[in-house]
């Protein structure tokens, strides 16, 4: 049996309703009809009901939410305003996390207690293909710039990133803060020439005529890859099975948190 849970979001303000599936429902129809009666018909909803409905939401709300016009060249008629527009995509959004949420309810590997993974999880979708948890241990910066240092989840991995001051306070770093680096595959280097050097072991290659990706493995058991031109690596003479160390650039590690 798939696990597809019917999820109705309701919202209340001074413990009274505001907003439900029913009443967005009641918005977007009017929206799209221009004209409450019209929307109150086309969701099933007396004209009554409809009316009481977005009164009390005008009454909760501290911005209206319909605009009525009366008469005039193009004869009267209701829409909503610019703001209630944007609360129903607002809670469009929220209802489609709350959907994403159960899609990880039976990935294990994803801690439901770290909120920076969940979320990454749930929407977090980036070009990088190393994306690696952690938090930070050690913070060295000046004015303009400086680095952290971050210990993966494995707890035994430091990775040291480069980061400007703007962005320490931007981000709100502190030590024990859970942070995700990204790194993008092309910038990881197959020697110790820089300051982050990892031992690792080949897991797999996949090649093409112009590109090849190398699975790496720690000795944690977590997982990197990187990316090189075919032509490139034919000097490294890399097989599955064989140790060596890589390099990553401390200015070439993203840092991303949760503010």
């Amino acid at each position: 049996m798939i696990f597809s849970p019917d999820i109705l979001l309701t919202l209340n303000l001074n413990e009274q309703l505001f907003i439900d599936p029913r009443r967005i429902a009641l918005l977007k129809a009017i929206e799209q009809t221009g004209s409450l009666s019209q929307a109150a018909k086309q969701i099933g909803l007396s004209y009554k009901t409809a009316w009481d409905a977005i009164s009390e939401i005008n009454r909760l709300t501290t911005k209206p939410f319909l605009i009525t016009a009366t008469g005039g060249k193009n004869g009267g008629g209701t829409k909503l305003s610019s703001y209630a527009v944007r609360f129903i995509q607002l809670y469009d959004l929220l209802t489609q996390l709350q959907h994403n949420a159960f899609n990880i309810l039976n990935d294990d590997n994803v801690p439901l207690d770290d909120i920076l993974k969940a979320t990454a999880k749930l929407s977090l979708q980036t070009s990088a293909r190393n994306q690696l948890y952690g938090s930070v241990k050690h913070i060295e910066a000046n004015h303009v710039a400086g680095y952290i240092t971050v210990k993966l989840s494995d707890n035994q991995t430091e990775l040291k990133g480069y980061i400007t001051q703007q962005s320490i306070e931007r981000l709100k770093l502190s030590v024990d803060k859970t942070v995700l680096l990204l790194i993008k595959a092309p910038l990881i280097e197959l020697n110790d020439a820089n300051e982050n050097n990892l031992s690792v072991k080949v897991e797999s290659i996949k090649t093409d005529n112009e590109w090849t990706e190398i699975e790496f493995s720690l000795p944690s058991g977590m997982t990197l890859y990187a990316s090189k031109l075919t032509e490139e690596i034919k000097q490294y003479d890399l097989y599955k099975g064989k140790s060596l160390t890589i390099s990553i650039h401390p200015q070439h590690i993203i840092v991303a948190t949760l503010v």
